[in-house]
């Protein structure tokens, strides 16, 4: 678990990284991979691949959402 100062108390850390890229292609493909953990303290890493934003923005979605439902019911959460 971490203390993040701008909340002031500990609880559970997730992470989501996006890597965006254009394909060196003749049409210069968008292309974007995202690693994810809903907890930094688990062994629960994920990854998908996307090439629109549409796509991203669904998973950036899904993936908040799971973050925010596994934090239901803890104890402080």
């Amino acid at each position: 678990m971490s203390t993040d100062p701008r909340h002031g108390s500990a609880g559970r850390d997730g992470v989501l990284i996006l890597r965006v890229w254009l394909e060196d292609s003749g049409d210069s493909a968008l292309r974007i991979r995202m690693v994810g953990r809903l907890d930094l303290d688990l062994d629960d890493q994920e990854a998908m691949a996307a090439a629109t934003i549409d796509e991203v923005l669904a998973y950036v979605r899904a993936w908040l959402e799971r973050f925010a439902a596994s934090g239901q019911g803890e104890p402080g959460r």
